[in-house]
């Protein structure tokens, strides 16, 4: 839980001012636009206002039930994590979270034989399932218990809580900043189909998000479309043929000057093939990367990308999981944690 003088540091503001503010002292006189922004660094923060703090107080001494141990469900294997990192980060931020609010993480692996998940360790109060799941694996898990929130997919609004992030905001955050920096010419790079909530094939979002968005600059964005697997080897191979054929084919003024990749293992993958047709990113093609974790900053140049709070995903799931075993959920419910644009290197600006 961050501290007023944390919140202070983060936004700018005076310790004093950041108190009355979140304390609502209708006697301060302060610009909209500050309040906002010191609401919003304290929500990013999980501060808790003096109010707060007696409410979870009260709560606990009425006798709230505390999660003690969660099953952590993953989607991916161990090898697929290893081509895209978000589920693995989604995964260890929901281990951390859990460590401190002292809930022992309980790995839970599927058995294809017998078509059921199998504990490694004590039983569990809930569980936490990151990815998307077919029907059949959903319901082993109910097998194990009803309580059940889902990251990053919700198959059945009607039965469970899921935590979501906002794709929408996120790509129209990436659209609307790369027109900003005089970008015409976009090539959405990513596959044309994905899996869904319920482990579907189905149209990829983001890109359909992507052609939807840049219609409404009608005629003032010119898009295009790379499909890739999404691993980062394949978007290397793949772009670099479209970077090949595009400086071919089309006059200066009609080439792409940049890629919105659809995740950071072909935000990756794109950097490599601008550098091995001999371009260099971003004097010559910029890179817009997609979940932003730590790979992000390491590379050369620093990728720009759409952030994804992975961090309050994992806390609102936990906290979900809490509503649930103690009753203070009545109907299911799905929260969209928004996005944010993180600018680093990756990113020329033409205007």
């Amino acid at each position: 839980m961050a501290t007023l003088k944390e919140i202070a540091a983060e936004c700018g503001f005076s310790i004093a001012t950041v108190s009355r503010v979140l304390n609502e002292d209708d006697t301060l006189n302060v610009p909209e636009a500050t309040r906002e922004l010191i609401m919003e660094t304290a929500g990013r923060l999980n501060y808790k206002t003096r109010t707060e703090r007696k409410r979870v107080e009260a709560a606990r001494k009425k006798g709230l039930h505390k999660l003690s141990r969660v099953g952590i469900v993953e989607m991916l294997s161990v090898g697929e994590q290893i081509e895209d990192a978000y589920y693995m980060y989604l995964k260890n931020n929901v281990e951390k979270v859990c460590m401190e609010e002292e809930i022992e993480a309980i790995p839970m692996q599927y058995d294809e034989e017998h078509g059921e998940y199998k504990n490694m360790g004590s039983p569990v109060d809930g569980i936490i399932a990151i990815g998307q799941f077919s029907d059949e694996r959903v319901l082993a898990m109910r097998k194990k218990t009803e309580k059940i929130v889902f990251i990053d997919s919700s198959p059945d609004e009607q039965r469970f809580c899921s935590i979501k992030t906002n794709y929408e905001t996120g790509v129209r955050q990436g659209v609307d900043y790369l027109v900003r920096q005089g970008h015409s010419n976009i090539a959405f790079v990513g596959p044309e189909n994905s899996r869904d909530s319920r482990a579907i094939t189905a149209p990829e979002d983001r890109r359909r998000i992507f052609k939807a968005v840049t219609k409404e600059y009608q005629g003032r964005v010119h898009p295009e479309t790379i499909d890739v697997s999404g691993t980062s080897r394949d978007a290397t191979e793949k772009i670099l043929k479209f970077i090949i054929s595009d400086n071919n084919l089309r006059k200066p003024e009609d080439k792409v000057t940049a890629l919105f990749t659809y995740n950071e293992a072909t935000a990756i993958g794109a950097i490599k093939a601008v550098q091995n047709s001999g371009l260099s990113v971003p004097d010559d093609i910029s890179v817009l990367g997609y979940n932003d974790t730590v790979l992000a900053s390491y590379m050369q140049p620093p990728i720009t990308g759409i952030h994804i709070y992975m961090d309050e995903m994992a806390r609102a799931a936990v906290e979900a999981l809490t509503k649930l075993i103690n009753g203070y959920v009545n109907i299911p419910f799905t929260t969209l944690i928004p996005t944010t644009l993180m600018e680093r290197g990756s990113i020329r600006k033409l205007v």
